[in-house]
């Protein structure tokens, strides 16, 4: 790999000239082409780490991700990556997996390659492995979850909002027996989305039965298990908390041979493309992905201007309801 002595060399111009030239300072015409030559001959490539380390910015950003191969997960790092790729900066991507043991690691290994700050994903509050973030000296931005540190934003969506608007509409289309597949309530996104069911049938005086619920582990054999439950008893609409638990759910009734939106009604929580293919198309609450990227960036980008002097701030974006003919009238209630 070529040196920056090498590259002056080449150009036959000073060492201190080729190091304005790549800090974007404006010099001679006539320099500013041996320089560019002289990179192009020699194929150049500054060592940002190696400059970082001098100017305590590596133009790098860490994300840690819970789960990677998740719909949502897929979407939203492409969107943070291509967001950071306009600003000059590069992500290093890991993830922990469901193990919070894991994620004490996972930002000392962050640390230890000089990223300018990060962003994590997914990690509950009550996790005591993420009492390292109250005095990180990197700025921090949390998605999904709040982290209550003082330095450190969160950026979450109105789960419980959202769900109860879909829940609300099921039972004001007379289904007095809805069924729910509901993620482990261990976590703080299923709380909240289990939470936003509770306050639609509070709100219209009605009890949701707890043989009606059916508690699945968010895998898609967990939602073929819970809706074949839910049939049995004889529910009349359904709602799935996400979207691995929806594919099972999904199955199940297709292997019932069930047409949804005359059958029984379906909404599940998490676009996903093939959603628009079913006929009917299926009611879904769709995440702002783009809109959680784009913000985490900004926000982070500016907290590192600010080194990292801002203080923290929880900013709660809303879902869309994509309404479609999955959910009809109970067409065992007349009128």
């Amino acid at each position: 790999m070529a040196t920056i002595q090498e590259v002056a060399k080449y150009a036959g111009v000073s060492v201190g000239s080729v190091s304005r030239y790549l800090n974007g300072h404006k010099l001679r015409p006539d320099n500013t082409k041996k320089i560019e030559e002289a990179i192009h001959a020699l194929d150049y490539k500054e060592n940002f780490f190696a400059k970082g380390l001098k100017s305590n910015e590596t133009h790098s950003i860490g994300l840690l991700m819970n789960n990677m191969q998740s719909n949502f997960s897929a979407s939203l790092v492409a969107r943070i990556d291509d967001v950071l790729e306009k600003e000059g900066y590069t992500i290093l991507l890991s993830n922990y997996r469901d193990d919070p043991n894991r994620i004490e690691q996972k930002i000392a290994f962050f640390k230890s390659r000089a990223v300018d700050g990060l962003i994590i994903v997914g990690a509950e509050q009550s996790w005591p492995q993420l009492e390292c973030l109250k005095n990180c000296d990197i700025p921090v931005i949390s998605i999904i979850t709040p982290l209550d540190y003082s330095q450190t934003d969160s950026i979450i969506v109105d789960n419980r909002a959202s769900t109860e608007k879909v829940i609300s509409r099921m039972l004001s289309l007379s289904h007095e027996r809805i069924g729910v597949i509901v993620a482990p309530q261990t976590d703080y996104v299923a709380r909240e989305r289990f939470l936003g069911i509770l306050d639609a049938f509070e709100t219209q005086n009605k009890l949701l039965s707890e043989s009606n619920i059916y508690y699945g582990d968010y895998s898609k054999d967990s939602g073929k298990r819970g809706m074949a439950y839910l049939l049995s008893q004889e529910v009349s609409a359904v709602f799935v908390c996400n979207y691995n638990m929806s594919l099972g759910a999904l199955q199940t009734i297709h292997e019932k041979q069930l047409v949804i939106g005359k059958d029984i009604s379906f909404a599940s929580y998490d676009y996903f493309d093939a959603s628009d293919i079913f006929y009917p198309k299926l009611t879904v609450i769709k995440q702002p992905i783009k809109e959680i990227g784009t913000l985490a960036v900004e926000r982070l980008l500016e907290k590192i201007r600010n080194k990292n002097q801002l203080q923290g701030q929880i900013f709660t974006l809303k879902n869309d309801v994509l309404w479609r003919d999955s959910i009809i009238k109970n067409p065992t209630k007349s009128e």
